[in-house]
């Protein structure tokens, strides 16, 4: 096609520097690549799919950092539980009677390190006016394989900074569920679970308004056999039981 344009200019009649700068002109045109350019309406789709893909992330992270995997409760009288996320940190810190909402108006323990948080409840002064010679404090983690291990040797690590001797214990992750529908801590939801095993009649509402000490003090009752046979239930006394299959206890 390009050798019939130069014949038909060979045949033109003009002069020989115009037809060579006419045929110059056809070359170059004939070289140059066209450039695409993006209409307006294809970059503005291209700039809002890349920032859904931005938002979409960014919500995806967000979620995974805030999903609780593993959980701390701490019961005395005041019942708490805190939630914690994959790198250890609350995520949220829950209150299950007045006394615990008591003590987590005056702290702000979401996004702290776990020790952190739990080092501000037990030293704060409403706290302190719990830790009687005579109460029980107990720290029940849930948490999945070895971070189970890791995150009691963080709670054993803490309770023995302050003077008041402390139980250690583990729970079972899949209890946190039915603990929570049942409006009370994971730390005394397991305590119940091991009530049961002694006195069948007993129900969560009332283990729910007790202390964690007045739940093992019926548990002790019954290992002394100072219950009545049928099941029935009252004020037991305090004490530190060990080897209950619900929870594992550790002595200070």
């Amino acid at each position: 096609m390009s050798n019939r344009i130069y014949e038909a200019f060979d045949n033109i009649k003009a002069s020989p520097s115009m037809k060579e700068t006419t045929k110059q002109f056809l070359a170059e045109k004939r070289e140059r690549k066209p450039t695409r350019r993006f209409r307006p309406v294809y970059r503005g789709a291209l700039a809002a799919a890349c920032m859904a893909l931005v938002l979409t992330a960014g919500v995806f992270g967000y979620s995974w950092i805030q999903t609780p995997v593993s959980y701390v409760s701490i019961d005395v009288n005041p019942s708490l539980e805190l939630a914690l996320n994959r790198f250890d940190k609350v995520v949220s810190a829950a209150a299950y009677n007045e006394e615990g909402e008591e003590i987590l108006q005056g702290l702000s323990l979401e996004g702290k390190a776990y020790t952190e948080a739990i080092d501000e409840v037990i030293e704060s002064e409403i706290m302190e006016q719990y830790l009687t010679k005579e109460a029980e404090l107990v720290f029940t983690v849930a948490a999945e394989g070895s971070r189970e291990e890791e995150l009691k040797a963080g709670v054993e690590s803490c309770s023995n900074q302050i003077s008041h001797s402390s139980e250690h214990v583990s729970a079972d992750l899949g209890s946190v569920t039915e603990a929570h529908e049942h409006g009370i801590s994971l730390g005394k939801y397991n305590a119940y679970l091991q009530l049961q095993q002694y006195d069948s009649a007993v129900t969560v509402e009332e283990c729910k308004h007790m202390s964690i000490n007045e739940i093992h003090g019926l548990m002790h009752a019954h290992e002394r056999g100072e219950c009545q046979e049928n099941g029935s239930h009252g004020q037991g006394g305090g004490g530190h039981g060990q080897g209950h299959h619900h929870g594992t206890y550790e002595s200070p």
